[in-house]
């Protein structure tokens, strides 16, 4: 089992979730093989492995997963139905956390000796039902300027991990393949009308009738049911707050992109419903940087919201 290292920051509100994948990486071995699927590397059984979070991290969304294996550091995200084009933001900041939190003293950064970290790497496992645009994000997209080479760059790899798709990275990895086809199989069920909670249990229950991932949903079984249903949920809460977000004057926002439907909402309506808004989503524990992104407030703004 590998150790998990947890970070607490007591002044933050924002509810620690564990996750598949990282309930998966738990596991020594089967870490190893997702990070070789992934990575397209070829690490022994007995690599040095840790699982790194950070319990409660404004920087941090509920599935991010941070996995150290000897001289790496690799940085993922899961169960991402969308791309969005801010990931690369997001993973700097939490990889930076992950680098202070567990790699660098204060102190060796003052010092004349160049101090060495892991070598961090960044991925997204996409199985969102549209399909995928690009596989290559980059921090240098977000500038308004051309940066220059003593500017700061930040590359995503996303791999599409629909079961459907059969990315090479499911070939490699039968753990990945069997995540990939639960989460295909809970999809079929709820397209013939099954309800989502009804279809999730049914499908971990197939799952295990036909050996797919059978030790690991046997000995979770509650767990993963609970899991799934929190993602599902935070997703439908997105699409709601999204709905009413239209409905009090930012029409625009699905249709024409985010920020040009937040200008044109902002304008009719204000910036006081903007703030009602936040509101609710600080009410329904959702991290910052998507209220960020939904209302067109400022960090501050919201933080004094909190």
């Amino acid at each position: 089992m590998i150790k998990q290292n947890l970070v607490r920051n007591d002044k933050s509100t924002h509810k620690y979730r564990d996750s598949i994948l990282r309930k998966i990486c738990q596991d020594e071995s089967r870490a190893i093989e997702v990070i070789n699927a992934i990575t397209g590397s070829n690490y022994a059984n007995d690599a040095k492995i840790e699982l790194h979070d950070l319990e409660s991290s404004l920087a941090r969304r509920y599935n991010d997963v941070a996995i150290s294996i000897d001289n790496e550091l690799l940085v993922m995200i899961e169960h991402q139905a969308t791309v969005n084009p801010n990931i690369p933001f997001r993973l700097l900041s939490y990889c930076v956390d992950v680098l202070h939190a567990w790699f660098v003293k204060m102190e060796d950064l003052y010092s004349e000796k160049l101090h060495k970290m892991p070598t961090p790497k960044f991925y997204v496992l996409y199985n969102g039902v549209k399909t995928l645009k690009e596989d290559i994000l980059r921090l240098s997209k977000m500038f308004q300027a051309e940066p220059s080479e003593n500017s700061l760059e930040l590359v995503v790899h996303i791999i599409d991990v629909n079961y459907q798709n059969g990315h090479d990275v499911l070939v490699r990895s039968e753990i990945l393949k069997g995540y990939a086809y639960l989460v295909e199989k809970i999809r079929e069920y709820q397209r013939v009308g099954i309800t989502r909670d009804k279809a999730i249990a049914t499908a971990v229950q197939h799952c295990i009738q036909n050996d797919v991932l059978r030790e690991f949903l046997e000995n979770n079984y509650e767990m993963v049911i609970d899991m799934f249903s929190r993602e599902y949920d935070q997703e439908l809460e997105y699409k709601v707050l999204r709905k009413e977000a239209i409905e009090q004057g930012l029409e625009q926002g699905l249709e024409q992109g985010l920020e040009q439907g937040l200008e044109q909402g902002l304008e009719q309506g204000g910036k006081s419903k903007a703030i009602e808004i936040a509101k609710k989503m600080i009410e329904a524990k959702l991290p910052i940087d998507i209220i960020f992104k939904t209302t067109g407030l400022s960090i501050k703004d919201i933080q004094e919201l909190s």
